[in-house]
């Protein structure tokens, strides 16, 4: 399965651009153990200028350009990126297995998955317009009620390694359909289909800020980002106890989080298996 490992360094502000520090990590393939490239490190001075482009993004023309704009108007974005990540769909699941180890057929299945999550969070982003400012009945005619929805702000996305871009897009996708602008940190350990869907981006015209993807490890990367005042939600998926570091973080400034942490899924590989076989 020849696939040629794309070079790519941060992406902030719309723009590719090389980590403060210019620490990089090698990347490892889960089968060979060999060395196939190298994936930007960010740290605490790149987590800055991916918060204040997420915030220029928000507060751009007024909101206009994206936090108040219709749902319509981002539906067309996520529409956007599910027809690139189809067209790309063969080399993004063969980086997939190469960068995870999981199996080609699977990881086909998986970037099908992505596509399909833009497309319905593009469908529930133009069905929020119907939703906006609906009146809610009270029992006093002096009073009047309505629901508005609005994006929370601000979004760190910390995701895992055995589903990198499908976990990544179930976080990302809601999160921009709902009007946020998104700092995405996937796992060190398998990064590279997360940066693609960074120039998949910046293909189809995703204003700047919008979605901001930094690779890194945890301490330095994923923990500044969890704490950072400027960041309004912090959405987690991976082990008990960074989750448990997380809340922790978040609970000083009364910051909302969403955790999907542990694991239930064992596999016992006895010794008589076949590996050439499996």
């Amino acid at each position: 399965m020849a696939v040629q490992i794309p070079s790519r360094q941060l992406f902030i502000d719309g723009e590719w651009r090389e980590p403060v520090l210019k620490k990089r990590i090698p990347i490892i393939n889960p089968t060979t153990e060999q060395i196939i490239g190298d994936i930007p490190a960010a740290t605490a001075e790149d987590v800055e200028h991916a918060v204040a482009a997420a915030r220029r993004a928000l507060s751009r023309n007024k909101g206009k350009d994206w936090a108040s704009a219709s749902g319509a108007v981002r539906a067309k974005y996520l529409r956007a990126i599910a027809v690139k990540i189809t067209e790309r769909k063969s080399e993004l699941a063969k980086l997939e297995a190469i960068d995870c180890g999981k199996p080609l057929d699977e990881a086909a299945w998986d970037i099908d998955d992505v596509a399909g999550c833009f497309e319905y969070y593009a469908d529930l982003a133009e069905g929020l317009d119907a939703k906006q400012k609906a009146p809610v009945s009270l029992p006093m005619e002096t009073f009047k009620s309505y629901v508005l929805k609005e994006p929370i702000g601000v979004v760190g996305l910390i995701t895992p390694w055995n589903y990198p871009l499908l976990m990544a897009t179930w976080k990302v996708a809601p999160a921009l359909a709902a009007g946020c602008a998104a700092i995405l940190k996937p796992s060190e350990l398998a990064s590279i289909t997360c940066l693609e869907l960074a120039e998949v981006c910046r293909e189809i015209g995703l204003p700047p800020g919008v979605l901001n993807i930094l690779t890194g490890l945890g301490p330095e990367a994923g923990a500044p980002l969890a704490s950072h005042p400027n960041v309004d939600k912090i959405a987690f998926t991976g082990s008990t106890a960074t989750g448990s570091r997380i809340m922790a973080a978040a609970a000083q400034m009364v910051k909302p989080v969403s955790l999907e942490l542990g694991g239930k899924s064992p596999i016992i590989v006895f010794e008589d298996v076949d590996l050439d076989k499996g």
